[in-house]
């Protein structure tokens, strides 16, 4: 059996002391409750990076965390990056675009850098849990970057099953499954 896999990378617009930035960290917590409970969600973690790009927490349930390739010590802000692996396309989405997360997803430009030089997720299929890890997942977002969408690296607009074919999602299952998020 494969397993969808999810990371995600981002870099705060502002200060953590600015208004928008605490807006942000205010809906963590409803966020996280909400992950939780996501259907078809099998593993999941966060871990944010200080304003020179190494991260707060030195491990997760993914192993050692890794700076983030594409953070920009210029820019003087707080990283975050998720990682987290599904049963499929569907249930990624519902949870991402719907529901809590899809709530607080509608204040993402006011909250994080919007930088169309680097993706702001990457997902590919792994055929075991225990393969997963950050190192991984900053190669991954790094390909999607290099080459564009494949089998070995997508997006939500590309999407790869398991055994390769470029695919649709189920756009009924996707909003089903983000009311239960």
């Amino acid at each position: 059996m494969s397993f969808l896999v999810l990371h995600t990378y981002g870099i705060l617009k502002h200060a953590d002391d600015h208004a928008a930035s605490q807006d942000f960290l205010a809906a963590i917590p409803d966020v996280q409750a909400s992950q939780e409970i996501a259907p078809g969600l099998l593993r999941g973690a966060t871990f944010a990076t200080t304003h020179d790009g190494v991260p707060f927490d030195e491990t997760s349930e993914f192993g050692a965390t890794a700076k983030p390739i594409f953070h920009d010590p210029s820019k003087e802000r707080t990283g975050l990056a998720t990682l987290s692996v599904w049963s499929d396309p569907e249930s990624a989405a519902g949870f991402s675009f719907h529901g809590t997360h899809g709530g607080a997803l509608k204040f993402r430009s006011e909250w994080f850098q919007q930088d169309d030089s680097w993706p702001s997720s990457v997902m590919w299929w792994a055929d075991e849990l225990d393969s997963v890890s950050w190192d991984e997942a900053n190669r991954k977002i790094a390909y999607l970057a290099e080459h564009g969408p494949s089998t070995a690296a997508f997006s939500f607009k590309s999407i790869y099953s398991s055994s390769g074919e470029e695919i649709l999602m189920n756009t009924d299952r996707v909003k089903e499954i983000g009311k239960q998020s």
